[in-house]
């Protein structure tokens, strides 16, 4: 049974009124979070202290070797999950098209290894770039592979009637018939 919270959660994000303000505020929080995941105080150093011990005990580890192979994982799932859910807020707060919000992506993510190279305990990375585009990149394919099968009109480019497209036409199939 939905709580009143929830319920009310759902109403303003349906209503148009409140959904305009209410979806990039979510946005907002969204970057602001990956904004403060990007500060020093999750610098590598910090949450080896932090997460060594949880998962020596946890697993059993006891070689440095091992700890370091789950905390680069962490890290690294981390990169990955923070752009795919940021491409995803993209899409649905600011209902960006899919490519748009790739871009857009992809530009946060180099903004944010950019911020972190003036930081002393941080360090500016391409691999994490390319980790967080990953996220994005995959989120993007889903996106455009649920909204292809949905048959979404937002992946085919708005053509005025008479001048034709090289897409199909919603509803037709992209392939010829036989006929």
């Amino acid at each position: 049974m939905p709580t009143h919270s929830s319920s009310l959660f759902r109403t303003l994000l349906s209503s148009p009124r409140t959904s305009k303000w209410i979806r990039p505020l979510l946005l907002i929080a969204a970057m602001s979070i990956i904004y403060f995941l990007g500060t020093s105080l999750f610098s590598a150093p910090r949450m080896k202290r932090l997460l060594d011990p949880r998962l020596s005990a946890a697993f059993q580890l006891h070689s440095e070797t091992q700890l370091l192979h789950y905390d680069y994982i962490i890290r690294w799932s981390a990169h990955y999950l923070e752009y795919f859910v940021a491409f995803l807020f993209l899409v649905w707060a600011l209902r960006l098209r899919p490519l748009t919000a790739l871009l857009l992506a992809v530009a946060l993510a180099v903004a944010d290894e950019g911020h972190q190279y003036f930081l002393p305990d941080r360090t500016c990375s391409l691999f994490d770039v390319k980790l967080d585009a990953a996220g994005a990149a995959t989120a993007f394919i889903l996106t455009v592979a649920i909204r292809f099968m949905r048959g979404s009109s937002r992946l085919v480019p708005v053509v005025a009637e008479g001048q034709g497209s090289a897409a199909p036409r919603p509803g037709t199939s992209p392939f010829k018939s036989s006929n």
